[in-house]
């Protein structure tokens, strides 16, 4: 008889969790989606380059394997992945006759990130 009970219970549980990790992956798949297009909008645009950068925003969503529900996504930038160091850092400015100066740091990916943090547990707390 407890047998039973226990197993009942234990059902019970791993459909609440099923539910609520149904939830998090929704909630954590549209967060990432809203901090790839916010970079859209407030990555630099000053050229050519600067637009290919800006449109090139990407989600990845994933579970790693082996794991029973353990929910990522990635924002990227799949076009010029190497910019994304040089626009958010310091970093010397060159040309054929030598340095010429620093450049300024864009922080556009951190404050993504921040506003991406603070809607990501908002999100959570009111659907959880």
């Amino acid at each position: 008889m407890a047998k039973r009970v226990q197993d009942q219970i234990q059902k019970i549980l791993e459909e609440y969790i099923d539910t609520e990790c149904d939830k998090i992956e929704t909630i954590t798949q549209e967060v990432a989606q809203d901090v790839a297009n916010e970079l859209k909008k407030t990555s630099p645009k000053s050229d050519a380059a600067g637009k290919h950068y800006a449109a090139g925003w990407r989600v990845k969503n994933g579970k790693v394997a082996g794991v029973r529900r353990t929910i990522t996504s990635v924002v990227y930038n799949a076009t010029k992945p190497n910019l994304t160091h040089l626009l958010s850092k310091e970093h010397d400015i060159k040309n054929q006759f030598g340095t010429y100066g620093r450049s300024k740091p864009d922080p556009h990916i951190a404050n993504a990130e921040e506003r991406g943090n603070e809607l990501y547990l908002q999100r959570l707390e009111r659907e959880l």
